[in-house]
């Protein structure tokens, strides 16, 4: 080949002699603006979802994302990781939230309503469709026991954040009373999973909206006060997320 040639060949946007690009896909980048990691994510989630996970290959995953297996292991060590990463992607930032909270000199019923609405738009912005991937029988199994244990922590801090609460609202005996009841708030937050199969957007932000006023309710605290609190609680978060770099949330809590 003669220099003219070889010049003729080089691909534009590179210059003679330089090394060639990396390894290609095997498939176009299907979904602009994610990473190949959130990609990998969203293919395991939607497979796991369609024919469960022990039917579920890691080839298939990365056939799907349009990439070379070894590149999801680049990433994600086994099919187990991938889970692992997809149950955690919701409790992790959940938990990070409720520390630095804890750590704040917050008025004990906001400190319980900015989680709550942190823990709610992170379940209602997630991309995996959890819903699904949480109902998948292999979480029983002792494989994932660690990811549970983590979940368990969430509730117990709800629990503790729910009785600060209660203790600031009332008597000493009728916070007793009412602190029975109040796994019904982690409930309500946790049931935001299924708002993903219900409908759209705006129903599952309308179902939130209900779940944060509604848990403020369960407390006791006045009508005429949640506004307040929830302003409160969204500052707060707009605080927390401003020291993290954490996106805001994509529709605000309406405290009407």
């Amino acid at each position: 080949m003669t220099d003219a040639e070889r010049q003729a060949a080089v691909p534009p946007g590179r210059q003679p002699g330089e090394g060639k690009p990396g390894r290609p896909r095997s498939a176009p980048k299907r979904h602009n603006g994610l990473s190949t990691r959130e990609e990998i994510l969203q293919a395991a989630s939607r497979l796991f979802g369609e024919q469960g996970y022990a039917k579920t290959t890691t080839r298939q995953i990365a056939d799907t994302v349009g990439i070379k297996q070894s590149t999801l292991y680049y990433h994600f060590a086994d099919k187990r990781a991938l889970l692992v990463s997809l149950l955690s992607s919701t409790v992790t930032p959940a938990l990070a939230c409720a520390r630095w909270l804890g750590e704040q000199d917050l008025d004990p019923v906001v400190r319980l309503c900015a989680l709550v609405s942190f823990d709610l738009d992170t379940l209602l912005r997630d991309r995996h469709n959890l819903h699904v991937v949480y109902h998948l029988p292999e979480l029983e199994t002792d494989d994932f026991t660690p990811t549970r244990a983590a979940q368990t922590v969430l509730r117990d801090t709800y629990r503790d954040f729910s009785r600060a609460a209660l203790a600031s609202l009332h008597p000493p005996r009728e916070a007793a009373e009412l602190a029975a009841d109040m796994d019904l708030v982690f409930a309500l937050v946790e049931a935001s999973v299924s708002q993903r199969q219900w409908g759209g957007e705006e129903n599952r932000f309308r179902y939130a909206t209900s779940a944060l006023r509604g848990s403020l309710r369960l407390l006791g605290v006045a009508r005429a006060d949640i506004p307040d609190v929830i302003a409160r609680a969204e500052q707060a978060l707009a605080d927390y997320r401003a020291g993290v770099g954490d996106p805001p949330p994509r529709s605000g809590h309406d405290a009407g």
